[in-house]
């Protein structure tokens, strides 16, 4: 069995819309942007978010420790795909965080298990990659 190619300029204008609102500080898009229950791991522990509302207190003090350090952009390069069924994609993303002077800052990687649904991308689990 044969699984249907995943769409590169889809899950890019997917991931684009997603550092748009990090940067913005969109707490509503991205709640949209997860599947419930969604996971993040982590070296020393898992958070499940079962649902928007958990999502938003979750994310809401990642956003507000971006925008204490000035952080105003984020801007994904995605390094690697991984099509795991057809409806499942590993995505390994690296963030580039931009400032006012659109200045990198900071960058990070994060791994991405994607579903696509509701005509885009869903993100269900996310581990933060250590380098």
């Amino acid at each position: 069995m044969t699984s249907t190619p995943y769409d590169h300029d889809d899950l890019l204008a997917f991931l684009v819309g997603h550092g748009v609102a990090i940067g913005s500080g969109d707490l509503d898009t991205l709640a949209d942007s997860l599947a419930y229950p969604s996971v993040i791991v982590s070296a020393d522990r898992s958070e499940v978010l079962p649902d928007a509302e958990a999502a938003r207190t979750s994310l809401g003090g990642m956003l507000a420790d971006y925008r204490d350090q000035g952080l105003v952009a984020a801007v994904p390069e995605i390094k690697a795909v991984e099509q795991v069924g057809d409806a499942l994609l590993w995505v390994d993303v690296r963030w580039s965080f931009k400032d006012e002077n659109a200045s990198e800052s900071t960058a990070d990687r994060t791994r991405y298990l994607l579903r696509r649904g509701r005509e885009t991308f869903e993100l269900c689990v996310v581990v933060p990659v250590e380098e």
